[in-house]
């Protein structure tokens, strides 16, 4: 079988010397052993032996303080070094295996020899073995007959072999002991199988993996054993730069990140992004529509590892390797250019932090409104970016640089001091990489997916990007995960989110909440993946996935009526988490409105968090104490029954999967407050109206109203420029929320941003 695999053999010629010693030794222990129990009178020593032996040692002592200090110092040196050997030896002498236990599905640590005499001490019915099938030479599984003592180059080639087997089962191999090749389960002795599990113990152990010892079966002349070889889990990754892509539909976003990945120049026709089009309206139309993370990684030298020509190993683990090899990764967020996708770039920037963003601009097109709003919530969120603009072979370049201007003209009003410069020279890019943090300069880089020559200062450029990460002050705080989204593997839920605080690690307990009730219930965090490489911690800032036991929480809580949602966190217990239904919020309008702003009371913008997204109501004053609150007289109980009730009743009039399809139907509260309330009066700021014709009154006859009793209808003056501080009460479920944590709400009634001032509990 031949196997395209390298390794040091020195490291096993060393193992190999190493054990040959401990086998000489426990050899001459037996031997003793035998000659005591063969002549018990030469045992113990007569008087005249006794006597003899002190005499020789107080000559030797007598010749050792006449000698130098020198010679009793390397004496001494070199008996330590014995003494540091033997311990060594009798510590290898018991090697530890972890064992599966099949029944209860345990892994319980257990002296090898302890296990094999248990085992081989088992008389089972040999009428009862079945064969296996015969041994392939690709996949995860090998037959080895026997692996006793094998010399240096045998123990080179078998290690080989391991992780070879290694990579075709994804960082899992099974092994059959004392099986042929055929599958014919012919069996070891106690001795052999002995012998074997060690040689395997050394293999494992130069490839950093470990051993899980199924069960030993009755072969045909004696014993075979099952055994399982897992790579060992990495303690974690290092922190990759998150990189959001930006622009509009057609703009060359996938195709730009399907040409650095693969590096395959695009054809013109879309080859470069078929690769990440997944669905088949994506395939049909050439639209990205969903969110996508892929991860480049970079050597020393400045080259992308993705390449194909450049990994020698199997697909199936390229990932894992790709984390290995690199000395730089960078993750791209892609998203789709569409309107929807807009709102989930607002949800992206707040909960996933992204180091930089990268806006493309297709030379073909022109330069819309989408535009501009990227460029504002760049600006509001002060994420460091560059411009990318394409398809620069299909035109000349003073049509190109035409758009330059444009872009110049654009920045420059919405007051953005940083200052576009279109890259020309290696020197720029070094220039520009130091200088982008400081937010002096935007480098514009003019980019074709059919041309090399024209990628390669933008490749320069990322390998020398410095990571931006302010998470990563936040390791030494108490561990806090943000849920983006719950998927569901194999009937276990599986969690999707970025660490906030502190190190989430395997085996931790968490409170996961609050639910639609505001609790917090305990879980423990049972595996832990950063991209796709399974790990035993995940750092402040990192993305990652986490699935968790769930034991009787299916029971009160992960059911439809109460689910496991968006916006949930993982936090610990000690930190005493609280949920809140209202809080009070410092907001500013965006930097383009320039006049004061109206909205009325009880009006319904969406609110986006770190974490959650949901509709909240504008509240007065006099609604802070909602629970207590009764209805006015002569008032129809639709006008205010949202802000009224009591979280719980509100939640038994609208189910969760009602709330979440008005979130995605509608494209701003406006139309969610139509179709709710069917009210002129919940229509956003940009719609009110002042109601004195007859005619507009008749719109009213919705409403049961006593216009003698009843008050105008209250507003709240936004100014521009300034702090404005109004109170939001969340529409649908209570939300774990802080004090300084940064909202934004963008709506067409209101745009603006801000920071959560006060909390009531």
């Amino acid at each position: 079988m031949h196997i395209d695999f390298q390794q040091q053999s020195t490291i096993n010629n060393g193992i190999y010397s190493l054990w040959q010693g401990i086998d000489e030794e426990e050899s001459k222990r037996e031997k003793k052993k035998q000659q005591k129990q063969a002549h018990p009178q030469f045992s113990e020593m007569t008087d005249k032996q006794k006597q003899r032996k002190q005499n020789l040692n107080i000559q030797k002592k007598k010749k050792g303080k006449q000698s130098n200090k020198s010679d009793n110092i390397q004496i001494n040196n070199d008996e330590s070094e014995q003494q540091q050997q033997i311990q060594h030896l009798k510590y290898e002498t018991k090697p530890q295996f972890i064992l599966l236990v099949k029944p209860n599905n345990e892994e319980i640590q257990i002296d090898l020899q302890q296990y094999i005499d248990e085992q081989y001490s088992i008389q089972e019915n040999i009428s009862k073995i079945s064969c296996f099938k015969q041994e392939s030479d690709f996949g995860h599984t090998e037959y080895k007959l026997r692996l006793v003592d094998p010399d240096p180059k045998r123990l080179t080639h078998l290690t080989t072999q391991m992780n070879f087997r290694l990579s075709e089962g994804n960082g899992m191999a099974y092994y059959k002991i004392g099986v042929e090749d055929s599958g014919n389960p012919l069996g070891l002795n106690k001795s052999d199988m002995i012998g074997s599990l060690k040689t395997l113990c050394l293999m494992a152990q130069s490839l950093k993996a470990e051993l899980l010892v199924v069960g030993i079966n009755q072969g045909t002349n004696g014993k075979t054993c099952e055994v399982i070889v897992r790579k060992g889990l990495k303690d974690g990754i290092n922190l990759d730069i998150r990189i959001l892509l930006l622009g509009e539909s057609g703009s060359g976003k996938t195709s730009l990140l399907g040409v650095l990945s693969t590096g395959q120049l695009d054809n013109g026709q879309g080859l470069a992004r078929m690769k990440f089009l997944k669905n088949r309206s994506e395939i049909t139309s050439g639209k990205t529509e969903r969110v996508s993370h892929t991860v480049i990684g970079f050597d020393s030298e400045g080259k992308i590892m993705n390449h194909q020509n450049q990994l020698n190993f199997s697909p199936t683990c390229m990932v894992e390797k790709l984390v290995d090899l690199s000395t730089k990764l960078i993750t791209f967020i892609d998203m789709g250019g569409t309107k929807r996708a807009h709102n989930q770039m607002i949800q992206i920037i707040n909960s996933q932090f992204p180091d930089y963003a990268l806006l493309t601009i297709s030379s073909l097109q022109q330069i819309g409104k989408p535009t501009m709003d990227f460029l504002k919530l760049i600006q509001i969120q002060q994420i460091p970016f560059m411009i990318a603009i394409t398809h620069v072979d299909q035109i000349t370049e003073d049509y190109y640089m035409d758009k330059v201007e444009q872009l110049k003209d654009m920045i420059k009003s919405l007051q953005i001091q940083s200052v576009p410069i279109v890259v020309r020279s290696e020197e720029d890019v070094v220039l520009f990489s130091k200088q982008i943090l400081s937010k002096t300069l935007i480098p514009i880089f003019l980019i074709s997916n059919l041309k090399q020559r024209t990628l390669d200062y933008f490749i320069k450029f990322l390998n020398l990007l410095p990571s931006t990460n302010e998470l990563t002050n936040n390791s030494n705080l108490d561990s806090e995960y943000c849920i983006h989204n719950v998927f569901e593997i194999n009937n276990q839920k599986v969690l999707g989110g970025t660490v906030l605080k502190g190190i989430i690690r395997v085996k931790q307990i968490l409170q996961m909440g609050p639910d639609k009730h505001g609790r917090f219930f305990p879980i423990e965090v049972e595996e832990i993946q950063c991209n796709r490489v399974q790990v035993k911690s995940a750092q402040c800032g990192q993305i990652c996935t986490i699935r968790f036991k769930q034991g009787n929480l299916t029971q009160q809580f992960g059911s439809d009526q109460n689910p496991i949602r968006r916006g949930m966190v993982l936090i610990e217990g000690k930190s005493n988490p609280q949920a809140a239904w209202d809080f009070l919020a410092e907001i500013w309008l965006f930097d383009d409105q320039k006049e004061a702003k109206k909205i009325a009371v009880s009006f319904e913008p969406v609110i986006n968090t770190q974490c959650t997204r949901q509709i909240c109501k504008i509240i007065r004053e006099e609604q802070l104490q909602f629970e207590n609150l009764t209805l006015r007289k002569k008032q129809s109980k639709s006008i205010d029954e949202s802000c009224m009730q009591k979280p719980e009743t509100q939640q038994q009039r609208t189910s969760y999967r009602k709330q979440s399809e008005q979130l995605k139907k509608a494209s701003s509260s406006n139309n969610l407050n139509k179709q709710s309330y069917r009210s002129p009066r919940r229509k956003g700021s940009s719609q009110i109206k002042s109601y004195t014709n007859e005619d507009d009154q008749k719109k009213t006859d919705l409403f049961v109203i006593n216009e003698k009793n009843e008050k105008p209808m209250e507003f709240i003056e936004l100014i521009p420029k300034q702090p404005n501080i109004i109170r939001l009460k969340f529409k649908y479920f209570p939300e774990y929320i802080t004090k300084g944590m940064k909202l934004i709400i963008n709506d067409n009634g209101l745009q603006a941003w801000g920071f959560i001032k006060y909390i009531n509990y």
